[in-house]
């Protein structure tokens, strides 16, 4: 068994643009990010451009929800193709089939430092990666529990 698995994040250097197959009229969001990585040699950064696809309603979100310059965390399936030009030069092109997809740019700026989140933020972060919003407050209008009186019985234990 093999699992092809990754999660990136990085800046969106290529706008989205979404388009639809033309058979069956899939929705298809397209989208490049830089993701910088240490250099080994001489300690500084390398920056490698990836191609996210997205799919369906992910790929619908996606074209709304993220533009150019924002910071995305992107989760999915690494997919290498392999071609040939034109010119019969051999070529590979890596890309990320997206299964979620993050705008980090809501919770933190550019310099690093984390801004705040309220239920508007939640709302847009939950649409574009297609996850509930896990706020503290945000659970269906409820409270959050009082850990204490959870347990507080030394009979049972809550799990």
């Amino acid at each position: 068994m093999s699992l092809s698995k990754i999660v990136i994040s990085g800046r969106v250097v290529k706008a989205p643009e979404k388009r639809f197959t033309p058979n069956n009229n899939v929705a298809v969001t397209e989208f490049t990010i830089g993701v910088d990585s240490p250099n080994r040699q001489d300690g500084g950064v390398d920056t490698n451009f990836v191609k996210v696809i997205t799919w369906r309603d992910l790929a619908e979100r996606s074209a709304l929800e993220i533009k150019k310059g924002d910071y995305v965390a992107v989760d999915g399936r690494l997919q290498v193709n392999n071609y040939t030009t034109a010119e019969g030069a051999k070529r590979r092109d890596v890309e990320v089939d997206a299964v979620a997809v993050e705008n980090l740019s809501l919770t933190v700026s550019g310099e690093g430092e984390t801004k705040s989140k309220g239920p508007e933020d939640e709302s847009r972060l939950a649409a574009v990666s297609g996850k509930k919003p896990q706020g503290k407050n945000i659970v269906e209008g409820k409270e959050p529990e009082d850990l204490d009186a959870i347990f507080s019985s030394e009979d049972e234990i809550p799990f």
